[in-house]
């Protein structure tokens, strides 16, 4: 009797344990759940519109979500390149100051005209906002960069589209009256006064035929500006207009 009881006690024991683990275990997923949230990162790129060669230049984000600072972001960096050199660019690691703000520090070391791009990859999302910094006095430079923008024609083959649905993108590039193979092709997406910016690149399926996917989330009109680059040689940019039903 007594060993029947023992090992009934036991096994009520075993049982509680149970049960207690697994309200463990609930109460885990409900605080990861909690912490979760439906709503976008939102990344505001700081920057300063004009610096002077060899001078240092701080780069700042401030990575909120919902109207709360993001603290706990997973990886924060910012990639500098000069116009027309991507391939060239510099990719900088970020530190974390507080209230969801991120800086590094760089120089410019030549005159012209600089892109400044943030990688923000925070709680499952992904966003990537760009600005310019003029350097110097790059007029001469633009000068002599001219001909990269003539006898150029990039077209979108349409600009309608419906949100929630996947939407296939077609851009056509020619130069000097031949279609242009082998270039980077990317579709810069936003509307007027957004801070974030999407990037879709695109695949050649043909000689200057390039493709991409990508799906509005809201109705509006949209910006699409197109991105063609190869080499030093070529740097063009197109905008256009998608009207998102």
């Amino acid at each position: 009797m007594k060993k029947a009881m023992t090992r009934f006690g036991a096994t009520i024991g075993l049982v509680g344990m149970l049960i207690l683990g697994a309200c463990g275990t609930e109460q885990e997923t409900e605080n990861v759940t909690a912490h979760q949230s439906m709503e976008p990162v939102e990344a505001n790129l700081q920057v300063v519109e004009t610096a002077d060669v060899g001078a240092p230049v701080t780069l700042t984000v401030n990575v909120t979500q919902d109207g709360e600072a993001v603290d706990d972001a997973d990886e924060i960096k910012f990639e500098v390149w000069k116009n027309d050199a991507k391939e060239d660019s510099e990719m900088l690691e970020s530190s974390f100051d507080q209230n969801g703000t991120y800086t590094a520090e760089t120089t410019f070391e030549e005159d012209g005209v600089y892109t400044v791009q943030v990688h923000v990859t925070a709680r499952q999302m992904h966003t990537m906002p760009t600005t310019e910094v003029t350097v110097g006095n790059p007029a001469e430079a633009m000068d002599e960069s001219e001909h990269h923008h003539t006898m150029s024609e990039i077209t979108l083959d349409s600009k309608e589209a419906t949100a929630g649905q996947a939407k296939m993108f077609m851009t056509h590039v020619m130069v000097e009256e031949e279609m242009l193979s082998d270039a980077e092709v990317q579709l810069e997406i936003f509307q007027d006064g957004a801070d974030k910016h999407e990037w879709v690149k695109l695949e050649e399926i043909e000689a200057g035929m390039y493709k991409g996917e990508y799906t509005f989330d809201q109705t509006g009109t949209y910006n699409v500006q197109i991105h063609v680059t190869k080499g030093d040689d070529i740097h063009e940019h197109v905008m256009e207009t998608v009207n998102v039903q």
